[in-house]
């Protein structure tokens, strides 16, 4: 008589329960990826909503000091290392005789400055408009540029805008259909 003995059992998975691990996670992997890939998107349309705030209550500060104090709507004006006139933080950089403003790179645009902006973290060109200055940012996950042009800043579909006025209100744009 015969008997069989048995060899050591064997542990692991079968094939099946690896493809069925497999599948699964694949299934995860569609579900959860847009959702992740969309957090740089997600990050930036916050930036310049956040930006669009700071800049609007800037204003408003700065046109409640500018009245105030006693000025025209004219004088050149400056509070807490911010100048401007006509109730609005220029768009520019004040030049360096603190009289008016200037569009190179060498200060950050007053009003980056008035809404406690870091020109690190933006792309931006300071133009003129219609008679004015007025600054364009992206920011610079949007665009790498150290110094775009306003033509660039626009094309990213993914920026702030604002646009001094010698006359009425500062306008703050945005556009956020590229971010």
């Amino acid at each position: 008589m015969s008997t069989l003995t048995t060899g050591s059992r064997q542990s692991g998975f079968t094939l099946i329960e690896l493809v069925v691990v497999i599948i699964i996670l694949g299934i995860l992997a569609v579900v959860a990826a847009p959702k992740f890939i969309n957090l740089k998107k997600d990050a930036h349309i916050a930036a310049i909503k956040g930006v669009t705030g700071s800049m609007k209550t800037a204003v408003s500060l700065f046109k409640a000091k500018t009245l105030t104090s006693g000025k025209a709507i004219s004088d050149t004006v400056e509070f807490s290392g911010v100048k401007g006139s006509n109730y609005q933080p220029w768009a520019a950089a004040s030049n360096a005789a603190n009289t008016s403003f200037t569009a190179n790179y060498t200060l950050a645009p007053e009003i980056f400055e008035a809404a406690g902006l870091d020109v690190n973290d933006w792309a931006y060109r300071i133009y003129a408009s219609s008679g004015s200055y007025a600054v364009a940012a992206a920011p610079k996950g949007v665009l790498a540029a150290a110094e775009p042009t306003s033509t660039e800043v626009i094309a990213t579909n993914c920026y702030f805008q604002y646009h001094w006025k010698v006359t009425g209100e500062a306008v703050i744009t945005t556009v956020i259909t590229g971010c």
